[in-house]
C-alpha cells in the first residue's frame, strides 16, 4: 500500500514538473514570437516615417542667380479700381509665358472680385503686386488689394495671395513642393507660428521688457493653423530668398517661415533648377548672390556686382537726374567710365595672381542741390568705400562671412548702401570723399 502511494506520488511530481517546464518554454517562445512581431512592427513603422530626400536643401555658404527674366508693370484704371501688375518677358518658350502673363492679368483683375460683389459699396479698390522672387527657375508674386468701403480708417476690405511658377513648365508650385520630401512640414509650421504669433501679441511690462500677452491664445491660434494646413486649407503662399509667407485667416494674414532656420528642409533652390538655359539672354539677372539674401535690379541709376574665383565687385551709383542737369550727367558717365576701367584692372590681377582676393566696393551719390553752407546750387558727389587685396584663403576664411552677413540682416528701410566694414580684420575702413562743383561750369569747389 505504501510503495504504492509513493509510487503515485512520485508519477504526480514528476508529472507536475514536465508541465511546468513545457509551460514555461511555451510562454517563452510565445513572447519571443511576440517580440519578433513587435520589433519587426516598429522596425516598418519607422522605416514608413523616414523618408529619403529627394533635392538638397540650401547650401548656406553657397551662392544663386537670378533669372534671366524681364519684369515690367502693366496697369489698367477703370472706373472706381486702379490694378497694377506684372507681366514677363525673356522665355524662350514662348507658349509657357503667354500662359504665365494670362493668368496673372486674369487673377490681378478679377481676384478681388470674389469679396466685393458690386463696386457701388466701395469708394475705391487698390490692386497692386510685388514681386517676391525670381531665381532657381522659378518666380513668385504677391498681390493684395486694398478697398475702402467708407472715408474711416477702419472700413475697408483687404487680401493678399501668393502666385508662383516653375518656369520649365508654367504650372503652379504647391507649398508642398517648397519643401524636400524628409521635412518635418507641421513641425516647421508649428515653430515659425509660436516665433511669429508669439513676437506679434508682445507688450511692455512694468520693468520695460518686452513680455508675451497671453500664451493660451498663442496656442490656440497655432492649433487652428496646423488643423487648417492638415485639412488642406491653407494652400495659398508666395515666397522670397529668404522666407516663404503662407496665407491664411481668409487672406487677411500671413505667417512667415524664416528659409534659414530650416535650411537643410527648403528644396526652391534645387528642386526647379534647369540643366538647360530656359532665357534667351544671360546678363539680365544678378549672378552669383549668396543664398538668403535678396537684391533688386534697376534701384540703382548704376549698379555693378560681380563675384568670381579671386574678385568680389560691387558698385553703386545713386543719381536722381533732371532735364537740364547736364554737368551732372556728364560727372556720373565720367564715373562709370573710371569704374569700368578699374574693374578691367583688377580682373586682370586675378588673372595673373591667382592666390590674390581682390574687391571693389564703393557707393556713389550725385545730385545737384543746394549747398546748406554756402546757399549756392552745386552739384555734389560723395564716394564711399574702399578697395582691397588680401589671400584667397583670408578672403573665403575671415572677410566672405563678414559680406554674408551684411547681405543676409534683415531689411531695416531705405535703399543700403552695400558698403562693408572690413576694419577689424583688415585694419583699414572705408573711405569717404566728398566734392562739390558748380554745376554752370565744371568748376570744383573747395567747402
Amino acid at each position: 500500500m505504501f510503495k504504492t502511494t509513493k509510487a503515485k506520488v512520485i508519477f504526480v511530481l514528476v508529472f507536475s514538473i514536465i508541465c511546468i517546464i513545457t509551460t514555461i518554454l511555451l510562454v517563452l517562445y510565445k513572447n519571443i514570437e511576440i517580440e519578433e512581431i513587435s520589433n519587426t512592427d516598429v522596425i516598418q513603422e519607422t522605416s514608413d516615417k523616414v523618408k529619403e530626400k529627394d533635392v538638397l536643401g540650401i547650401d548656406l555658404e553657397g551662392t544663386y542667380n537670378q533669372n534671366d527674366l524681364v519684369i515690367e508693370e502693366a496697369s489698367v484704371t477703370k472706373e472706381n479700381v486702379e490694378i497694377r501688375y506684372f507681366q514677363i518677358s525673356g522665355l524662350k518658350n514662348k507658349i509657357i509665358e503667354n500662359k504665365i502673363n494670362k493668368e496673372i492679368e486674369h487673377i490681378a483683375l478679377n481676384w478681388y472680385k470674389e469679396e466685393i460683389t458690386n463696386l457701388n459699396e466701395v469708394i475705391n479698390v487698390y490692386v497692386s503686386m510685388w514681386n517676391s522672387a525670381n531665381f532657381a527657375d522659378t518666380i513668385s508674386f504677391n498681390i493684395n488689394y486694398v478697398a475702402k468701403i467708407d472715408d474711416n480708417d477702419d472700413g475697408f476690405y483687404q487680401g493678399f495671395k501668393g502666385i508662383n511658377y516653375d518656369l520649365n513648365s508654367g504650372e503652379k508650385i504647391t507649398i508642398d513642393k517648397m519643401f524636400t520630401s524628409d521635412a518635418p512640414i507641421e513641425n516647421i509650421l508649428r515653430q515659425a507660428a509660436y516665433y511669429d504669433i508669439a513676437s506679434s501679441k508682445t507688450e511692455d511690462n512694468l520693468a520695460g521688457d518686452l513680455v508675451v500677452s497671453d500664451y493660451g491664445e498663442i496656442e490656440d491660434e497655432i492649433f487652428e493653423i496646423i488643423n487648417s494646413y492638415k485639412k488642406g486649407e491653407i494652400t495659398d503662399f508666395y515666397y522670397s530668398p529668404q522666407a516663404i509667407y503662407l496665407v491664411y485667416q481668409d487672406n487677411e494674414k500671413t505667417l512667415s517661415i524664416e528659409m534659414e532656420d530650416y535650411a537643410e528642409y527648403i528644396a526652391i533652390y534645387n528642386r526647379y533648377l534647369s540643366k538647360e538655359s530656359l532665357y534667351e539672354n544671360n546678363n539680365v539677372g544678378m549672378k552669383n548672390l549668396y543664398t538668403l539674401s535678396n537684391r533688386y535690379k534697376d534701384i540703382y541709376y548704376y549698379q555693378n556686382y560681380q563675384k568670381a574665383d579671386n574678385y568680389f565687385i560691387e558698385i553703386s551709383i545713386d543719381f536722381q537726374s533732371t532735364q537740364d542737369d547736364q554737368f551732372a550727367k556728364k560727372l556720373v558717365q565720367d564715373k562709370i567710365s573710371a569704374i569700368e576701367s578699374e574693374i578691367e584692372k583688377v580682373k586682370q590681377k586675378g588673372i595673373e595672381n591667382p592666390n590674390k582676393f581682390y574687391i571693389l566696393n564703393y557707393y556713389i551719390s550725385i545730385y545737384t542741390g543746394q549747398e546748406w553752407s554756402t546757399q549756392q546750387i552745386l552739384t555734389n558727389c560723395w564716394e564711399y568705400g574702399n578697395s582691397y587685396e588680401m589671400s584667397v584663403h583670408d578672403f573665403e576664411e575671415n572677410i566672405e562671412p563678414i559680406i554674408i552677413q551684411y547681405n543676409r540682416a534683415e531689411e531695416s528701410g531705405g535703399i543700403p548702401d552695400y558698403v562693408y566694414n572690413f576694419s577689424e580684420m583688415l585694419k583699414t575702413e572705408p573711405q569717404t570723399v566728398t566734392e562739390y562743383y558748380n554745376p554752370e561750369t565744371g568748376d570744383k569747389i573747395v567747402i
